[in-house]
């Protein structure tokens, strides 16, 4: 699970500071340049979630809704 913290934090971050950059007065280069990069961090967070994330074991029919299931144990 500690493998996929650092992709999240650095486009996390990355995106919140590309989403202040109209208030900032930032250079249009800068702008776009973190527009084009965004889009491969992002698709580099995705891919490493995705391989290296960890499974919750449960299935889309057995918890598609949780309240159905917390009503139960009532």
């Amino acid at each position: 699970m500690k493998n996929i913290r650092f992709p999240v934090y650095l486009t996390s971050s990355v995106l919140a500071f590309y989403s202040m950059t109209p208030f900032m007065g930032v250079p249009y280069a800068l702008v776009a340049t973190l527009f084009l990069s965004l889009n491969v961090l992002i698709i580099w967070m995705v891919v490493r979630v995705l391989k290296d994330g960890v499974p919750t074991g449960q299935t889309w029919e057995e918890s598609w809704y949780e309240d159905l299931n917390t009503r139960d144990h009532i």
